[in-house]
């Protein structure tokens, strides 16, 4: 059983690698620029919460392969997960494109620097003027925090506790008020 479910994990992170670089799914909406053409970007946004649900979904899968019982998400995981979906919702609407936008009104889309070579830490951390310190900032915090999470799991499995990494309310703060930074920056790129 173990073995199976440790497969079946790989298989998950690797299934979102995989969908990463052969789909659509990281990428933001496709822009037509009169000058640049189509151009297309990967998304911060779309990037976390694919990043949390793949971290979680497989540390979930894992655990139940070390003891054949579910283990309960935890408010930790529940937080970590709303953080990422929200985050790629809220940077959805965002990023949708209303009635009155015009690509010919001189409104630059993110990222146009770079015209319509993607190229992925380039675009996540990037609006349309360059490399962002909230962008980094979100990036450097969410890579922390999953390191953390990753080695606090396999260390509690290790030790047959099992359960989800317990984070204080005021580390998720942390990560909560990365979040919103970001998006709030997003808000005002265009």
């Amino acid at each position: 059983m173990n073995i199976v479910c440790n497969v079946l994990a790989l298989l998950i992170v690797f299934g979102a690698i995989y969908l990463s670089y052969s789909t659509k799914i990281l990428k933001d909406p496709e822009v037509d620029h009169p000058l640049y053409g189509k151009i297309e970007m990967y998304s911060f946004a779309r990037t976390q919460g694919l990043w949390w649900t793949t971290l979680i979904g497989a540390c979930f899968v894992i655990g139940f392969g070390a003891n054949g019982e579910v283990i309960n998400l935890n408010a930790t995981c529940l937080v970590l997960l709303s953080i990422g979906v929200g985050t790629t919702a809220i940077g959805g609407i965002i990023d949708t494109p209303k009635d009155d936008d015009n690509a010919t009104d001189g409104v630059i889309p993110q990222n146009i620097f770079k015209k319509r070579i993607p190229h992925f830490f380039r675009d996540i951390l990037s609006d349309s003027t360059g490399i962002t310190v909230y962008r980094y900032q979100a990036l450097i915090f969410n890579l922390i925090f999953s390191i953390v999470f990753l080695v606090e799991f396999l260390e509690n499995i290790s030790n047959s506790k099992m359960e989800f990494p317990v984070f204080e309310k005021e580390t998720l703060g942390l990560m909560g008020i990365s979040a919103a930074t970001y998006l709030g920056m997003k808000a005002n790129e265009k």
